[in-house]
């Protein structure tokens, strides 16, 4: 499930003063705002929420008794599976409601650290005017001319103002429309099921421009208002699909440890390792096949697990020379310890690569993790019991023997054996490695899986807090040069802010930041 609330609150910020604008210089000039009604267009599959690629976000200001703050309250809902569920911004607040196919509801807040709230009116304040803009070869329309541009959490955004009628706000993967009703909405604040009075506020305080109220109010952009923006030139924005310049070759995806299940054959889907591993595709994959392996039983260094690697990859293209070990005109997709195996096979000589191959690889723990170290501890009884809410992270004891090889290079689990290992995988992976995912984020997309990601960064003593809740982003290096590291989707080599989860294109692709779409990453690499 895709970062639904971030989504909807963060995109309501285009248009809304959020938490208590301050006012008291200006008593009257928030006399009037209306309320209003956001029409959000997502452009790529991947991105749907709750089933659905467009949706409604309901907003009204409330102005306080002595006129002089205001906050925007706001709700979406959607139906998901018999379920509904609401999203709710209530002074300053962020609410999650979810009423069950037996109609019992539960509501909770929402972890202020998966809400960029704090960027949302700075996003509006540096709004600047330009001449015209464009999506890719597409030139964005805007009939009245009063169009501008500003980014949010690093996102560019064209803004067609068209005043008292509302205004669009375009960008490479959605659009939203904004329309100012001529009702008042009555939103109210939602219960906690826990008991707690309220949750605590998301939104801070800013003092907004007059260009920024001017949107808020839905008043035309006078000269008086627009006067002192800043210039621009034309404004060029990513297309919403990447054209493709790669050779077409058949793909094949490894998934990471902890599955007991094994194929002899390779399967066109991934619903066998569903837990391990989404379904992906890209435009350069002539062909897309999952490898099932049982990598619950054995791990990283085993000799029989490498060459299965190697087997069947070499059976993915007939160019391929199989007596030598030669894997040819193939992308080769591995995910966490999948990517340990393949650079083992690779330094241990059970395969190779030709030129015409590439390998992707996605967070691959090169230097180990400290997850293997601490379940180790807990299991011998060196440490509380496992934390709860972990269990389907990490496992449960006894340990799965392969959780137990990826322990910490160098560290007190590992041996000279095992960190000899590490140092050969780590070499064959610097010289061979097409492209990669790492993360120095642990908080990664809203989903079902963030916060077991959380709780393991937060209780796993990992060297470094950047993490994707399971791999330091040192560790998924595995001696590359972070310089070569960059945080936008069309970084070859993607410094992301993913979790581990997001990472196996189990979640989909982030709605805001260039650094959390891990989809759109793979679908525009240039192999």
């Amino acid at each position: 499930m895709q970062v639904v609330i971030a989504f909807v609150f963060a995109l309501l910020g285009l248009l809304q003063l959020a938490a208590s604008t301050e006012t008291s210089q200006r008593p009257s000039v928030l006399t009037g705002a209306p309320s209003v009604r956001l029409r959000v267009m997502m452009k790529r599959e991947k991105m749907r929420l709750h089933g659905t690629l467009s949706f409604d976000v309901y907003a009204t200001p409330v102005i306080s008794a002595n006129g002089a703050s205001v906050l925007y309250d706001g709700y979406a809902t959607f139906l998901d599976n018999g379920s509904e569920i609401t999203y709710t911004l209530a002074n300053g607040a962020a609410y999650l409601t979810t009423k069950d196919t037996s109609g019992v509801e539960t509501v909770g807040c929402l972890s202020p650290n998966a809400l960029p709230f704090d960027r949302i009116l700075p996003a509006l304040n540096d709004v600047s005017r330009i001449p015209s803009a464009s999506i890719g070869e597409e030139a964005v329309k805007c009939p009245e001319g009063n169009l501008f541009k500003t980014s949010f959490v690093g996102v560019h955004y064209a803004i067609c103002v068209s005043g008292e009628a509302g205004f669009t706000a375009f960008s490479s993967d959605l659009d939203i429309a904004v329309e100012y009703l001529d009702r008042q909405e009555r939103i109210q604040e939602p219960k906690l099921s826990d008991g707690r009075s309220s949750c605590k506020p998301v939104a801070p305080a800013t003092l907004m421009t007059p260009t920024a109220l001017s949107l808020m109010r839905g008043s035309n952009l006078m000269s008086s208002t627009t006067r002192g923006l800043k210039a621009e030139s034309h404004m060029a924005m990513q297309a919403t699909e990447c054209q493709q310049t790669s050779k077409r070759r058949p793909c094949i995806i490894f998934h990471g440890l902890g599955n007991p299940h094994e194929r002899t054959e390779l399967q066109n889907t991934p619903d066998l390792v569903r837990d391990r591993i989404g379904n992906i595709n890209a435009p350069f994959c002539s062909s897309v096949k999952y490898a099932v392996i049982n990598t619950a039983d054995v791990g990283w260094r085993d000799d029989m697990l490498q060459q299965k690697y190697c087997n069947f990859s070499l059976s993915l293209s007939a160019s391929s020379d199989v007596a030598a070990g030669i894997i040819d005109n193939a992308i080769i997709v591995t995910h966490s310890m999948g990517g340990l195996v393949m650079a083992s096979a690779l330094a241990n000589g059970k395969c190779s690569f030709s030129p015409n191959t590439s390998w992707v690889s996605l967070s691959p723990p090169m230097g180990g993790s400290m997850t293997s170290d601490y379940m180790l501890d807990v299991c011998g009884g060196k440490k509380d019991a496992i934390a709860e809410g972990l269990f389907g992270l990490l496992g449960q004891c006894p340990l799965m023997p392969s959780r137990g090889t990826t322990v910490y290079q160098g560290e007190k689990y590992s041996t000279p054996a095992i960190n000899e290992a590490y140092a050969a995988a780590q070499k064959a992976y610097r010289d061979n490695v097409a492209a990669a995912i790492c993360s120095d984020s642990y908080y990664g997309v809203f989903s079902k899986y963030q916060a077991p990601s959380v709780i393991a960064a937060k209780v796993v003593s990992h060297k470094s807090s950047k993490n994707d809740g399971l791999v330091e982003y040192r560790s998924c290096l595995g001696g590359l040069d972070d310089a070569i590291f960059g945080d936008h989707y069309l970084n070859r080599f993607y410094r992301s802010k993913l979790n581990h989860a997001d990472t196996a294109f189990m979640t989909g692709d982030g709605i805001f930041k260039d650094s959390q779409k891990p989809t759109k990453w793979f679908q525009c690499l240039a192999l």
